[in-house]
This record gives structure tokens, sequence and C-alpha cells, in this order.
């Protein structure tokens, strides 16, 4: 059985493109906000693409909100389409809201399709994800390996996994840089490549979280890392 895509944009031939795009999945769409959420209850679609510069009283980040806050929609994949290059702190706005991706229109078929796909099997992957830790708003599941924090999804590679895990495990207390040497790079004695290892994986991890919650994860000035 084909998987099921929603459309919610209020141009028809936007709507036929992304038809003709996704042949190999069962797409349908609306041409209206209240259509696009009453289809989404309604039909609970694998996915669903919302047009972020929906015009009318609703636009797509209102949209986006709705369906996210309802609990018959809120584990829907949203990819948001957009006319043109969003804001880094309108980007961040999608993201916390639960958007899974933004594709700028107007958009390379091939290229679509392929991020397209990637959401879908990010997702069926997740149906099947298990939660291993819960830190107040901050959970962590694997398979695939993703911090969860509010709506807010955020896909780590294994080493920045670890390194959360370990430090969320000892919520409050310093881990030291040693322990984390051991851990995750298994070294016998404190090197400076090892050290960079380590540094490395913090900026990178601090990244991912986001300005805000990057900061959870405080620096102890020559003992080690605390998540707050």
């Amino acid at each position: 059985m084909k998987q099921k895509i929603l459309v919610i944009d209020d141009e028809k031939n936007v709507c036929e493109s992304v038809k003709a795009t996704l042949d190999d999945f069962q797409v349908d769409y609306a041409l209206t906000a209240g259509e696009g959420i009453e289809k989404a209850k309604n039909d609970k679609p694998d996915l669903i693409i919302l047009d972020l510069a929906f015009p009318g009283e609703m636009d797509g980040w209102d949209i986006c909100e709705t369906l996210k806050a309802d609990k018959e929609t809120e584990d829907i994949p949203i990819v948001m389409l957009t006319g043109e290059m969003l804001k880094k702190e309108d980007e961040i706005k999608g993201l916390e809201m639960g958007a899974e991706d933004y594709i700028k229109k107007p958009f390379d078929t091939d290229i679509f399709r392929a991020r397209i796909r990637r959401v879908i099997n990010r997702a069926n992957l997740e149906k099947t994800s298990r939660r291993i830790l819960k830190r107040g708003d901050v959970n962590l599941y694997t398979v695939p390996l993703m911090a969860k924090i509010g709506r807010r999804k955020i896909y780590l590679p294994p080493k920045q996994f670890e390194f959360l895990y370990l430090l969320m495990l000892k919520q409050g207390k310093v881990v030291t840089r040693e322990y984390l040497c051991r851990t995750l790079w298994e070294c016998e004695s404190k090197k400076d490549s090892e050290d960079r290892s380590i540094e490395m994986t913090v900026k990178k991890l601090r990244a991912n979280l986001g300005p805000k919650d990057g900061k959870r994860i405080k620096t102890v000035k020559n003992k080690g890392y605390l998540f707050v």
C-alpha cells in the first residue's frame, strides 16, 4: 500500500506538481487551511507538505502550530514549502514547532523527491523508536539516535548522542574529561588529540542543540562537563 501525503497549499498548480513528482505515493491536497486541518485529522497522512506563506486568517505557521497542538495530528511529520530563503530565526521557529524540513520553491524534482523520502523513512523508523532517558523536557530515543526537546527533534551522530547520554545520566554532576575519554574513546591516558576530540564533540553537539539548549552543557574548568 502506498504511503499517504497531504499537500496544504492554496496554489492548485503547485499541488498538482507535487502530486506528479511524488507519483509513488498516494498524494491528496487541500487548498484552504480549514480543509487541510480537517483532512489531516480524518485521513491521518504519513506526511504533510505545508505552504508557509498561506494566505487568509491562518498562515503556514498557524496551521503547523494547530496540527502539532492536536493529539490526533501531533506526530504527523511536516515539511514546509517556502518561496524565499528563511531568516535563521524563522527556521529555528519552525523546527521548534515541530517541522521536519524546509524546501524552497521552485524546487528541483529529484532533490525534492529525495528529501521527502528521507523524511518519510525517518518517520517510519521513529515508529519503532524507544525512549531510553528523560530529563525534564529533554528525551533521548534510539533508532534513529535522536534528542527531542519539546516538539523539536534533533538527530545526532553516535558520538554526540553517547556524550549527551552520559551527561544527562549524571545530570547536575560533573562528568570528568578522563571518564569521557575512557568511556567514549577507550583511551588509556589523556592526550592532546583526545582532548581535541572531546572539545570538537562538545562544540558540534552544542551547535546541534541550538543557541538556547546548547547552553545546557556547561564546561567546568579543568574538570569536565555538566548537563543542567
